[in-house]
């Protein structure tokens, strides 16, 4: 047995002697309120008094609102007052809470998952379902309780703004109400007031509503018509009410009330939570405001401008990335992550940022040296499109398409009309609505993530009519589409990224009735066991997140006319799109252009007035981008270029042609051509690895021999004898020429070949 040293025994005594002694404890660090702590910094920014996002509702039975419209009420100039939940679904005001606006998701800054949550102390909570009754019956008609209610019981239409006070607008059984909640103190106590306003109706309909609820309360009363009291765990809920209005006690924890919208057609009630000695101070109800004076454009708000100037790129080269500068020091500390872009017939631009702003942008000229960014509206719910039709802005958000209405032509939004909500939602990072884009028959289009089966919609297309009143899903199979796009023919594309069920990065044309691949979106009966194949599959490291499309138009950008343009969000890039139809089937190949933007490009248009390419993006997920957003111009200069512009599978070759003459010599060469292809698989795995067509269980690309170049009359194409081709998912053409005034072309396409031509 080995001996111990001295020393080591001496050392262990004294460690176990420590261990004896008491511990000094630490001064605790001071904390913060729970809602302050770990903010994203959007959540610093002044997001005005209205905000749509996601809501969980902690320590209550009611759980998550997928659809909520959360309103700060009081003076915000002298501290956090309150803040009043509203389910829009269920059309009831589902809670209020005290002195602070709402906890805000963490990941990705505050762009994933259910937006933001609450907690204890409530002012006021209802009960989860219907906030109005039916033919006198509050039971719920809805499968879990989730989604809108029939339109027969209530619709949310939207919210106007004045001043500082917010209106909703909805209809309950066919009587329009208006409605605004604000919040009031008398004695320290906070109470939240709720004033109505209905439309005229004929006979004596009657109202009946959800006012309050509490979780295990021991009794509920009603004292001399008009306060009704809730009392638990030694506090109590009091409501009062106008003349008129019936208050009516639900078992032990609810307060319900009645009202004839004809013979009361404005009425207000307030509802205190707090100490029973509170009690005998609370009197009346308050004014009874005159909303519909308030519906036809308020004041401004945001009424500071802010004053960029913009940078114009090199002119070096055939085509220049200017830059219109966001303002990303701004009063508001707004953030500037940018979701989509269109314009006004001035040539005024609006910009839809994701944290919910939209902002009109005006200045946008050859020089760019004076932009001006005027605040237009904020508060919806991750918008990632935005489409102009006639001067008024829609914005599509996780939640809906929102109807922009200037009334007082102010450049601020006074009415948040609902224009479309048919959609239904999860919570899931990946369930973003993206794209936004009319036919020519002014239909709109855009597409969803999946939620993780959390909803009817997840991973489709759907189509929006042009008054908004009807919705369909127009496809399924989509995992992450950040960006889709339609074509001045009608044309609908869109584009998935590698993933589950997604081999690689792709651009499809989505058609009526289509699946695109991703099997937990189908929506079928029965589970697929094949997809629609792409227009065109890109590679992982060409693209690996892809972002909208467009099509060149104005006879100003270098003669593309007529072309797709494709972004990447990945890489920050834009590809000319190279399609052909063979026998009806589609398919197309990539070449990227020569630019390069701030931040990941997910939204592109082409300017009717200048007839150049806009484009605008955000840095939120994997990308290389550098900054937060961009809203950039892509500028054609005017001197030459050469790339390709037209691609053609026969089935003993490819046929190439570029803009521009070619020096005969070197595309006759066949050094000047690489070529190569391989496979992809279709999987529930994440993407797929590159495999080889002449064996398909190893890993690597086949080589495809040239056996001949040859330049055909026009100058521009080049017909490359293959021998024989086949069907494949993915090849690479690569180039190295020169134009016939010696000028390099060198570069790479990436195409998919479903069907060919004859032979050549």
């Amino acid at each position: 047995m080995k001996k111990i040293p001295i020393c080591f025994l001496s050392l262990l005594v004294l460690a176990a002697a420590e261990a004896q002694k008491p511990k000094e404890k630490k001064p605790p660090k001071p904390k913060k309120a729970w809602y302050e702590a770990k903010q994203p910094k959007y959540a610093q920014s002044d997001l005005g008094r209205v905000y749509r996002q996601s809501v969980q509702l902690r320590d209550t039975s009611q759980g998550d609102i997928y659809k909520p419209i959360s309103i700060r009420v009081g003076d915000l100039e002298k501290g956090p007052q309150a803040t009043v939940i509203y389910d829009t679904e269920a059309m009831r005001m589902a809670a209020a809470i005290p002195d602070r606006f709402l906890m805000f998701n963490e990941y990705r800054n505050g762009l994933g998952g259910a937006g933001n949550w609450v907690g204890a102390p409530y002012l006021l909570q209802t009960r989860k379902g219907p906030g109005f009754a039916k033919d006198g019956s509050f039971a719920d008609p809805r499968e879990k309780g989730r989604h809108a209610l029939p339109e027969d019981w209530a619709v949310y239409k939207g919210n106007y703004r004045y001043g500082e006070r917010v209106i909703l607008s909805y209809r309950v059984g066919g009587v329009d109400v208006l409605e605004s909640p604000w919040v009031i103190t008398h004695n320290k106590h906070k109470a939240i007031t709720r004033t109505f306003e209905f439309s005229p109706v004929p006979g004596d309909r009657e109202i009946r509503m959800n006012i309050c609820s509490v979780d295990g309360a021991e009794k509920t009363e009603i004292r001399d018509g008009k306060l009704g009291v809730i009392h638990h765990a030694g506090q109590l809920t009091a409501v009062t009410v106008t003349d008129g209005v019936t208050l009516v006690a639900e078992g032990k924890d609810t307060l319900r009330l009645t009202v004839n919208p004809r013979t009361h057609p404005r009425i207000t009630l307030q509802i205190w939570t707090g100490d029973p000695a509170m009690l005998p101070s609370i009197k009346g109800t308050g004014d009874v405001l005159p909303l519909s004076e308030w519906i036809k454009g308020g004041p401004a708000t945001w009424t500071e401008t802010i004053v960029t100037r913009g940078s114009l790129g090199a002119a070096d080269k055939s085509f220049a990335v200017d830059t219109i500068t966001p303002p990303f020091d701004n009063p508001y500390k707004a953030l500037f992550f940018m979701g989509g872009h269109d314009f006004f017939r001035n040539g005024d631009a609006a910009v839809c940022t994701i944290h919910g702003d939209v902002w009109r942008v005006s200045g946008i000229d050859e020089s760019l040296e004076k932009l001006t960014w005027k605040r237009y509206a904020t508060g919806m719910f991750h918008p990632l499109g935005l489409k102009i039709v006639k001067d008024q802005v829609y914005v599509l958000g996780r939640d809906e398409i929102t109807r922009l209405h200037d009334y007082n032509r102010d450049d601020e939004a006074d009415y948040y009309e609902s224009f479309n909500s048919d959609c239904t939602i999860g919570k899931h990072v990946h369930e973003y609505a993206t794209g936004l884009d009319t036919d020519p028959e002014g239909n709109f289009y855009y597409v969803k993530g999946v939620n993780g089966n959390q909803s009817a919609h997840q991973g489709t297309a759907i189509k929006v009519s042009a008054d908004g009143k009807r919705s369909e899903i127009f496809a399924t199979g989509f995992r992450w589409p950040n960006g889709s796009g339609v074509g001045p023919n009608g044309t609908f594309t869109a584009a998935d990224q590698q993933g589950t069920w997604v081999p690689s990065s792709r651009i499809d044309i989505v058609k009526k009735g289509g699946f695109y691949g991703h099997i937990p979106a189908h929506h079928r009966e029965v589970e697929p066991t094949d997809y629609d194949g792409p227009l065109c599959w890109i590679p992982h490291k060409v693209d690996n997140s892809c972002g909208g499309q467009t099509w060149v138009q104005g006879g100003k950008w270098g003669g593309l006319d007529g072309h797709m343009v494709h972004l990447s969000y990945g890489k920050c890039d834009a590809f000319l799109v190279l399609q052909e139809q063979v026998n009806g089937v589609d398919q197309a190949g990539v070449v990227k252009l020569p630019v390069h933007f701030n931040s990941g490009a997910m939204r592109a248009r082409f300017n009717p007035h200048d007839g150049q390419l806009y484009t605008s993006g955000l840095k939120g997920w994997q990308t290389s981008g550098a900054k937060d957003g961009c809203f950039q111009r892509v500028r054609y200069t005017g001197k030459p270029f050469c790339i390709p512009i037209g691609l053609n599978a026969h089935a003993n070759g490819m046929k190439v042609t570029f803009n521009r003459k070619l020096d005969a010599e070197l595309a006759e060469d066949v050094a000047s051509w690489q070529l190569e292809q391989w496979q992809y698989r279709w999987t529930k795995a994440y993407g797929s690895k590159e495999y080889l067509v002449s064996d398909p269980n190893k890993i690597g690309h086949d080589p495809v021999a040239v056996k001949s170049a040859k330049l055909l009359p026009d100058g521009r194409s080049v017909f490359l004898d293959l021998g024989s081709v086949q069907p494949v998912m993915q090849m690479r053409i690569a180039y190295d020429l020169e134009t016939d005034a010696g000028e390099e072309v060198i570069g790479s396409l990436y195409n998919t070949i479903h069907a060919l031509r004859p032979a050549r």
